[in-house]
């Protein structure tokens, strides 16, 4: 990977701490934000649906504070967004916004070019950018075989791994076209871009990396084994054709929200439970940083997904909200610049272009999302009852919330969020483990013990395993084991000793890239380095 070698040898590399827990909607907003997701409101995937019932995927208007490009748009700075999770339906932003919806352009012989409603904003810069969506189908085998050189013997009636391969390349070829035209045809002060391609063809094609596993077949190897390898190159490549765009006189900033089992940790097989496949997530993703003023060929320690915004904000001169959980990256920079701070950009008048609560997503489009969610093992299928789908994605939206509070070692708040659960869903094993480590963390060491005895009185005689499912009555049995374990508000005297977890954190690339501000783009025309 020459081009990420290079970016490296002339700037600051270091490892990026995760959060918990390690979904790509709530961490993407936190880089965002600065703020922990208990603060920007996106708890996963899916929310309850106020408007229509049921359940909805977690949108831009699910955020509940101002990203890093609503703070530059209100500054009076214009900037890009390609592709950032949960930025759909697009903000008004002083800028361009393509969203994670551009997946459903659609293009009709007769009507030509349909773009999901509030993918794009300008509205009208639609069919513009429509046209650099690239569809599985235009892949050929100068595309395909990079990665997969016997595709040609695949039998695909039978095997439905090369498809999946065609969409994830196909969706990510989408991305980096439209975002280096937006770079190469305005100006512009901020771009930021997220590509999923790496985490997905890793969730499909990992486990065929060598070295083999014991536990894949050596066809599958022989076929396979070459995507990943191939998925950085392809990467390597595209951030290439970015630097080029950004010039030299652009601060660049590559970061990845989790890393990846790639050696002999890699799991089995994938939990069957909602979010499971976050089981292949190694703790600490990649960050690097390259532009005037950065150090060059140093390594920075202790960073975290947080510290990115506060980070964006002090290269532009602009105050870090006092609310942020995250800092700026001081020790990046040759000259440690002054920072400046206020109480919280919360409260700062002015457009930022953020959405009100009266903007809705379309329940078609709604429908679309949670189907991709439920295609990559993220959420469980859609139900078509829509109490039961709205119950699922509540429970789901506060147990993320609680296990990043245990994560910012707040125990006793945690503990309220996971007892609720577990009075409501007492048969799933992760809720009680959850809520006996809650317990231990505050200190509640009798409840730990009782939570975790009745929790091993569950197992079946003879095999160690838990049972799968319950009737209405063994159900009810252990609701009376659980609340004899102290959860049906028993008020235990015990004093909450805060322990504060020690963040483990590593690799998938976004990029970010800080254009400083300069005379022409004062213009309506900038002349772009190619």
């Amino acid at each position: 990977m020459p081009t990420l070698d290079g970016l490296i040898n002339r700037g600051v590399m270091g490892n990026l701490a995760t959060l918990q827990p390690i979904l790509s909607p709530m961490l993407w907003n936190s880089v965002a934000s600065g703020k922990f997701a208990d603060k920007h409101g996106i708890h996963g995937f899916i929310e309850p649906d106020p408007v229509n019932g049921g359940a909805r995927p977690y949108t831009s208007t699910s955020r509940r504070c101002k990203a890093v490009w609503n703070i530059l748009s209100q500054s009076g700075l214009r900037s890009n967004v390609v592709g950032w999770w949960a930025s759909h339906p697009a903000e008004p932003i002083n800028g361009t916004v393509v969203t994670n919806a551009f997946g459903g352009v659609r293009f009709d012989p007769q009507k030509g070019w349909i773009v999901p409603k509030g993918a794009i904003h300008p509205q009208e810069r639609g069919a513009e950018l429509a046209r650099f969506k690239v569809f599985p189908n235009e892949l050929t085998e100068a595309h395909i075989l990079p990665f997969i050189p016997d595709a040609a013997k695949i039998d695909q009636k039978k095997d439905k791994r090369l498809s999946s391969f065609a969409k994830i390349l196909s969706d990510n070829a989408s991305v980096h076209a439209v975002v280096t035209a937006l770079m190469e045809s305005e100006p512009w002060d901020f771009t930021a871009v997220y590509y999923d391609g790496i985490d997905h063809f890793s969730h499909a094609f990992m486990p065929y990396h060598p070295p083999r596993l014991e536990w894949i077949n050596e066809e599958d190897f022989a076929m396979y084994k070459d995507v990943v390898k191939g998925a950085y190159r392809f990467h390597d490549m595209m951030l290439e054709r970015l630097l080029d765009l950004a010039g030299p006189e652009t601060t660049v900033i590559l970061c990845s929200d989790h890393g990846f089992e790639s050696g002999s940790q890699r799991p089995r097989g994938t939990p069957r439970e909602p979010a499971g496949p976050a089981a292949w997530h190694r703790q600490y993703g990649i960050f690097v940083m390259e532009g005037a003023g950065i150090r060059r060929d140093e390594r920075i320690y202790g960073a975290s997904l947080i510290d990115i915004a506060p980070t964006v904000l002090t290269l532009f001169d602009l105050p870090i909200g006092q609310d942020m959980d995250g800092r700026p990256l001081l020790e990046a920079f040759e000259e440690i610049p002054k920072v400046k701070t206020i109480p919280s950009w919360e409260s700062v008048e002015g457009e930022s272009g953020m959405h009100t609560g009266e903007q809705q997503l379309d329940p078609s489009q709604a429908r679309e999302l949670m189907q991709q969610f439920a295609a990559l093992g993220y959420i469980e299928d859609p139900s078509a009852d829509k109490e039961k789908a709205a119950e699922s994605a509540d429970i789901e939206g506060k147990y993320n919330v609680a296990r990043t509070l245990l994560w910012k070692g707040q125990p006793e708040t945690a503990r309220r969020l996971l007892e609720d659960i577990v009075r409501r869903r007492p048969w799933e094993d992760r809720f009680l483990h959850q809520l006996a480590s809650c317990y231990f963390q505050a200190g509640y060491l009798a409840q730990t013990e009782r939570l975790l005895c009745a929790i091993a009185d569950g197992n079946e005689p003879g095999t160690g395993q838990r049972k799968t499912s319950l009737g209405a009555s063994e159900a009810g049995a252990r609701r009376s084991r659980w609340s004899a374990a102290g959860l049906a508000g028993s008020g235990s005297s015990c004093s909450a000793k805060s322990r504060h977890l020690s963040p483990t954190r590593r690799g998938l690339p976004a990029a970010f890239a800080v254009k400083k501000r300069h005379r022409c783009l004062r213009k309506n025309a900038c002349p772009r380095r190619r």
